[in-house]
């Protein structure tokens, strides 16, 4: 009789799922720079609302970001499930919510941000996990270079700017 009650116990701890945290911090280090090879990350969260920081340090002035729910059914039943998914971009490091450039919905969509500084920024992601076994998503970053053309368009702006006040100077030094 006893052999079968831990036989039982035994059992039940091995189809239990893994344990999950909630209102986790990560720090991410000095985003890549290339998408190809993004900061990544798979939350795992039990079933209640939460609310998780990324620091992280932007070496560009461009943030490519998507948060995405990953939502798992069998059959009816919802075992994996997050909605309300949504983040925004802080300036600084996490506790520091001064300036917040974004707020984006979790809904597999990347987003661009421009016109950042270099420097520690942050994500502070909610939502609600309310599947059976809790909830999951997935976070993927990169910095960004700025196309060629932008900073092109960019030299002719600045040149274009230098040719006119040339002209108003000439033209003062006319009178």
């Amino acid at each position: 009789m006893t052999t079968k009650w831990i036989y039982a116990a035994l059992t039940v701890l091995a189809i239990m799922p893994a344990a999950h945290a909630n209102n986790l911090n990560v720090n991410a280090g000095i985003l890549p720079i290339t998408p190809l090879a993004p900061y990544a990350h798979v939350f795992n969260h039990d079933a209640s609302s939460f609310t998780d920081t990324v620091d992280f340090y932007l070496s560009t002035s461009t943030l490519d970001s998507s948060v995405n729910a990953l939502n798992v059914s069998l059959q009816n039943l919802s075992v994996l499930n997050i909605h309300d998914l949504s983040y925004t971009v802080w300036g600084g490091s996490a506790g520091n919510d001064v300036t917040a450039y974004g707020t984006y919905a979790g809904t597999n969509t990347s987003y661009s941000l421009t016109g950042l500084m270099p420097g520690n920024y942050h994500l502070n992601i909610s939502g609600v996990a309310d599947g059976s076994g809790g909830g999951a998503y997935g976070l993927a970053m990169a910095a960004s270079v700025p196309e060629p053309e932008s900073v092109g368009m960019l030299l002719v702006g600045l040149g274009l700017l230098g040719i006119v006040q040339r002209r108003r100077s000439a033209r003062k030094d006319a009178k």
